[in-house]
């Protein structure tokens, strides 16, 4: 089995590698293609003219008696300039040149059909070297030897070549490490506030900036932080009011057990048992909040008669309610059980705040869109800032009136939870007519 490529760990390096191989193959590609539609064609075209006046020389060999004269006149010179060479010349094979050399070696055989080597001399001093040939001669079997620089200017230099390549690919990998480093540092900075988190801390919102996916990432961050937060001071609060409010009724117990050590008193057994009816329902409410909830299983419902059983059922504990039910149905599929605990807490805190013993239940339908029920009480109303804060746990308006109304300050925190886990939204107004509107928005498709 072929052993499986291993991949940087750190997205740092992975972006970087991707990145860097992304680049070099783009700029082998590039440079192939300038390489060969550009460079070689003119290179060509360079050896083509050397060579034929090579040629030309090797037709015309009288001109080899004028190749000093030519070579210093400018304007007779051409293109290249040759010298003539003598047969006792100390010579050998020439060792490595440019490729232009050998492109000229490649012409030359097939111009005249057959190898012509180059040679060099053997003590020739550096930026002084001489390539010779044994030119043929086109009307005799004999060559003449011709010579010429060794060091053409403009023509492919390995070296150059070299050089550029390495400077190209140093640029690279110094912007591919700072891109890589710019794109890398914001997921950095959210590391190290999720390693914040693990420990207990809590860390500074971070920036809200970057790409749009990154964006969305650090937003969503930060409202967890946010909320994980807000959670974390409301099971703190959670306990300690659970520890203040049960306070009272533990004190009323304790002195009406005192008391009864000295006398009989019924009233003083009713007090006891309905000061345990209290902590017990506020124990209650208590491990329902602490615990969460879930969404349950919906179900298709008609919203008038499941609001009439809740009314009636109310009504037998002695609460005055206005309802009025539609004489069209109204069909939803929802969770029963969550919008009976909220219409149910709704009418509760209607009965302890309301002022007034009638309290008024309105429906708004339209189940393509959004189904709105109200309950409606006609006390003296809330501040605006404390509509929304009462759904905080324990907030208190007044604590000595829910003090007398044996409210556990958690009711409308669970009616939010509830609708929050359902999609729904739960609100709280002043009423025009004094009172306090408490809405549910219910966003449910209407069964077919």
């Amino acid at each position: 089995m072929a052993p499986s490529v291993r991949l940087p760990k750190s997205l740092y390096s992975r972006t970087m590698l991707l990145v860097g191989m992304i680049v070099f193959l783009l700029q082998i590609f590039t440079f192939t293609i300038i390489f060969k539609q550009m460079v070689l064609p003119n290179v060509y075209t360079q050896v083509d003219q050397f060579v034929d006046e090579l040629e030309l020389l090797s037709q015309q060999p009288e001109r080899l008696q004028h190749l000093e004269e030519e070579s210093q006149n400018s304007n007779t010179a051409g293109l290249h300039q040759f010298v003539y060479g003598v047969d006792d010349q100390k010579l050998e094979q020439a060792r490595w040149h440019i490729p232009f050399w050998y492109l000229v070696e490649t012409e030359l055989q097939h111009r005249f059909g057959h190898p012509i080597p180059f040679y060099q001399e053997a003590d020739a001093l550096p930026g002084e070297e001489y390539f010779w040939i044994n030119l043929p001669l086109s009307d005799s079997s004999a060559s003449a030897r011709v010579g010429f620089s060794a060091n053409r200017e403009g023509c492919l230099n390995p070296s150059v070549l070299l050089l550029v390549l390495f400077f190209a690919i140093s640029f690279t990998v110094i912007s591919i490490y700072f891109l890589s480093r710019w794109l890398v540092r914001p997921i950095e900075e959210l590391q190290m506030a999720v390693g914040e988190m693990g420990r207990g801390e809590y860390p500074e919102p971070l920036p809200e900036k970057g790409p749009s996916e990154f964006l969305s990432l650090v937003k969503r961050f930060n409202w967890m932080v946010k909320n994980v937060q807000s959670l974390t001071e409301n099971r703190a609060t959670l306990l300690a009011g659970i520890s203040h409010d049960l306070k009272t009724p533990l004190a009323r117990m304790r002195l009406s057990v005192e008391m009864l050590s000295s006398e009989k008193d019924r009233d003083l057994l009713e007090g006891i048992v309905e000061d345990l009816d209290v902590m017990d329902g506020m124990i209650r409410e208590v491990l329902t909040y602490a615990r969460g909830e879930k969404q349950g299983r919906e179900q298709e419902i008609e919203i008038n008669g499941l609001i009439s059983s809740i009314v009636e059922r109310k009504r037998r504990g002695g609460m005055e309610i206005e309802w009025q039910e539609r004489a069209d149905p109204c069909l939803c599929r929802i969770d029963i059980s969550a919008l009976q605990r909220i219409l149910s807490n709704y009418l509760d805190n209607a009965r302890r705040y309301g002022g007034e013993p009638s309290t008024e239940v309105t429906l708004v339908c339209n189940p393509d869109s959004v189904v709105e029920v109200c309950v409606i009480d006609y006390g003296p109303g809330l501040v605006e800032k404390e509509l929304e804060a009462v759904f905080q746990p324990f907030y208190r308006v007044d604590p000595s009136r829910s003090a007398q109304g044996g409210g556990s300050g958690l009711g409308l925190a669970i009616v939010k939870n509830l609708a929050t886990i359902n999609g729904w939204e739960v609100s709280l107004h002043n009423h025009k007519g004094g009172g306090v509107e408490a809405k549910v928005s219910l966003y449910s498709k209407a069964s077919s």
